[in-house]
């Protein structure tokens, strides 16, 4: 990138070494001495950088200063002073000057400070976009759903955005709760500070509060060092808990201290650690029968259920999933580089007559596949996975929807029974259609490598037995 330099001086000559000295480093450089041509040079095009003298007859470093911070606020500045007068430069600093230099000055010193300046602005630049960028994508505008069970939540979104206050966002797993945090978060006063997630039913008891509230150097065997925790980290910003009720009894009443409190202690620490960090909390367990069964603390529940937001599963909001499906289509034919744009109507209405267990993620998933799978620029199949397929005109079912006595086992063990069951069909379809191919099985499912080996494994499933001709 090439970066254009406006040099002011009434010191024409002066102005001039230092313009060819620029170009030869292969900056662009223009030169002004009258306050007229300097105005106009700055209106005729953008210059990534001022260097101006601090005393020139027609025109006062300072005035220049507040001309182009106040028009071009993008554009740096560095002043030029005589050697004695800091003390103005440090009042030009005050003003928004990004740096300055004494004269005289040897030519490396100021190549060296405008590279620091610039590098500086550069990088301020960068920050900006993304944050615009991070602003944009989770602004309500870009919420998918027209459906009015989508348009409550928006409402609710836009109200608690405005302030502090602890919110428990409820849905179904794939319905979009961290979505939803991170659009309170980037449309609040926190905006500008760091927004922590943390998945809480991932992680053990220990290895938890390990997370959430650091280690003190020797509070256990590997802490080698002192360990800030997620709170810590969020401090000033906002912290979010996913899966708030899979929480430990004794993790329950440390969150519980830190929204009474606002304070933490590290593990194997006995200080207290002040923290301001706004809690956003979010569950697809029935808390209130938690409670009633002394699961969950009472008190716990009504100081995160401040502001309760619930999400629609997408079976509840079907006029939501053109608008979402044509959003996916076009997310991944882009991240894919493919041509595929259109969904076909037939594809549209079997869509709409799905239930979506998995909610927004299963649809998300099913549209990055069928891209994938597409043979030309429309989409005119979908596999759903849990639909019934024809196989030489006889019915088979993907996955068996029922196991037998099912009914007679403690809930707890036939839920247990029944994921087992489905995780091991699903990755077994998902090899199939993959031919054993672990990359691809990864980026169609969103489970990451490490976790799908283990998972083969634990089902006995080798890729190679998927590669035959037989499973294609």
């Amino acid at each position: 990138m090439s970066f254009s330099i406006l040099i002011v001086d009434d010191q024409e000559a002066f102005a001039h070494q230092i313009r060819v000295r620029l170009e030869r480093e292969g900056y662009e450089a223009e030169v002004g001495s009258r306050r007229d041509d300097v105005l106009s040079l700055l209106q005729e095009r953008r210059f990534n950088l001022v260097i101006s003298d601090m005393k020139m007859p027609q025109m006062d470093g300072l005035e220049l200063l507040g001309e182009v911070k106040g028009k071009y606020p993008d554009t740096a500045f560095i002043i030029m002073t005589a050697f004695g007068s800091v003390e103005t430069a440090v009042d030009a600093m005050k003003r928004g000057a990004n740096d300055y230099i004494t004269k005289p000055f040897p030519p490396e010193e100021l190549l060296l400070t405008i590279k620091n300046v610039l590098e500086k602005q550069s990088l301020l630049h960068e920050i900006k976009v993304l944050r615009k960028e991070v602003e944009r994508r989770y602004s309500f505008g870009n919420f998918i759903g027209k459906s009015p069970r989508m348009q409550e939540v928006y409402d609710l979104i836009s109200d608690v955005a405005e302030t502090d206050a602890t919110v428990l966002i409820r849905g179904e797993t794939g319905t979009g709760k961290e979505l939803v945090a991170k659009s309170i978060h980037f449309n609040s006063s926190r905006k500008d500070r760091i927004f922590v997630g943390i998945n809480c039913g991932a992680l053990t008891e220990t290895l938890l509060e390990s997370e959430l509230f650091g280690y003190e150097k020797g509070a256990f065997t590997g802490a080698m060092k002192q360990k800030l925790g997620k709170f810590e980290q969020a401090d000033g910003g906002t912290l979010f808990l996913d899966e708030v009720g899979d929480f430990s009894p004794s993790t329950q009443v440390k969150l519980l201290r830190v929204l009474q409190e606002r304070v933490i202690e590290r593990v194997g620490g006995n200080r207290e650690v002040k923290v301001d960090v706004r809690i956003i909390a979010a569950t697809n367990r029935d808390l209130e029968e938690e409670v009633a069964k002394g699961g969950f603390r009472e008190d716990l529940y009504y100081r995160i259920n401040v502001v309760p937001i619930w999400l629609p599963p997408l079976r509840e909001r079907r006029e939501d999933i053109p608008l979402l499906a044509k959003y996916f289509l076009a997310k991944y034919t882009h991240m894919f580089n493919r041509d595929t744009t259109l969904i076909s109507q037939e594809v549209l209405n079997e869509m709409m007559t799905c239930d979506w267990p998995g909610n927004v993620r299963q649809l998300e998933n099913v549209i990055e596949r069928a891209i994938i799978m597409a043979k030309g620029s429309s989409i005119t199949h979908i596999d759903l996975l849990d639909k019934p397929k024809r196989t030489e005109g006889k019915l088979v079912e993907a996955r068996p929807r029922y196991i037998p006595d099912l009914e007679n086992l403690p809930f707890k063990e036939a839920k247990r029974r029944l994921i087992k069951e489905y995780e091991r069909e699903y990755i077994t379809g998902l090899l199939k259609r993959c031919k054993g191919s672990i990359t691809l099985s990864s980026n169609i499912s969103h489970l990451d490598m490490k976790t799908l080996r283990r998972k083969m494994e634990e089902y006995a499933l080798y890729k190679e037995d998927f590669k035959s001709k037989d499973s294609e």
